[in-house]
């Protein structure tokens, strides 16, 4: 190696190197929390859950808790025994007798719905006594009660798979609440 291999430009150019080297580390790891910043912000995050049990309030409930809208990909509504069904609202309707006189509404869900954080969609809900009086018929807690138990029913599994704006996708079920990511 000659003697001055190690030159006052030599050196310089190295330095150059290294604080550019150490420059594209850290704009690498900035980029990263970055994005991980962008995704957390849109957030969704879809809870099933009873509301108001035992009284003539009940409601089932699907909640966006998170900070970000929620699209549905998809629905799976299926029975221990095997049986799949198209919707919870025919799978309930299949299980409530008309004795049961039970005055309940319900929205439906599918695939496609957008669902904006902060939204609370009542799946199922019993029909106020205020609306029910006008046609001289009300609501039991015998009926609110039957109500809970169709849809909370160990042997029926509700699992929907949901995704944010950027295509991050998880999976909820009523037998498990925590989001599952895909």
């Amino acid at each position: 190696m000659p003697k001055n291999f190690w030159n006052s430009e030599k050196i310089l150019s190295l330095s150059a190197l290294l604080v550019s080297l150490l420059t594209l580390i850290v704009f690498i790891y900035q980029t990263d929390l970055i994005r991980k910043q962008q995704y957390r912000s849109v957030y969704p995050h879809l809870v099933l859950t009873n509301q108001a049990s035992g009284s003539l309030n009940y409601k089932y409930l699907l909640l966006n808790q998170g900070i970000g809208p929620a699209m549905l990909k998809d629905i799976k509504i299926t029975h221990l025994s095997g049986t799949k069904h198209e919707s919870l609202a025919e799978y309930v309707a299949s299980k409530i007798n008309e004795e049961d006189s039970i005055f309940f509404y319900n929205s439906d869900i599918y695939k496609g719905r957008l669902i904006p954080a902060g939204e609370e969609i009542p799946l199922f809900g019993l029909v106020t006594e205020k609306e029910l009086a006008k046609y001289g018929i009300r609501n039991t807690i015998y009926g609110a009660n039957k109500l809970r138990s169709i849809i909370n029913n160990d042997s029926l599994e509700i699992k929907l798979t949901y995704e944010s704006i950027y295509e991050e996708s998880w999976t909820i079920s009523n037998w498990d609440p925590r989001p599952v990511k895909n």
